[in-house]
């Protein structure tokens, strides 16, 4: 009976170990979608892509600044880029580690204190909608 349990737990643990680990590539070349995501944003950022952020914006988006805004549209945030996404709200993103984001039931929130982006995700892999992370809110105050 005891070798019946200890060969039990040795399949659970081996069933539970990552596939990359089994082909021996290194952990670093796994990337979680939400570390993807951080990374797709701070290249955005440091390449001020408006583009980028307007196809990732699942409108309307709350935006809290100096005033609390609703973004309705993309044609809004283009005109209002430079305000939105401000200097300090910039270097919060990319100050960002990737790998050490936050993530809750309300979404997954890029930059810290009061100038931060939160995503959520959409899509649902079952119905062949593929899973995309869309901005839902934008801060960047004090």
């Amino acid at each position: 009976m005891r070798i019946l349990r200890l060969a039990a737990l040795g399949l659970i643990v081996a069933l539970a170990m990552p596939a990359h680990a089994e082909d021996g590539s290194d952990d670093d070349d796994f990337q979680t979608p939400e570390a993807a995501i951080v990374l797709a944003l701070q290249a955005a950022v440091r390449a001020d892509d408006k583009d980028w952020f307007v196809s990732h914006m699942h409108f309307p988006v709350r935006y809290f600044g100096k005033t609390k805004h609703i973004i309705r549209s993309k044609e809004w945030f283009l005109d209002h880029y430079s305000t939105i996404i401000g200097p300090e709200l910039k270097a919060n993103i990319l100050a960002q580690d990737p790998e050490k984001h936050f993530k809750n039931y309300q979404g997954l929130m890029v930059g810290d204190g009061g100038r931060n982006i939160w995503f959520e995700e959409f899509g649902d892999p079952g119905a062949d909608i593929p899973s995309n992370y869309e901005i839902i809110t934008i801060n960047n105050s004090d």
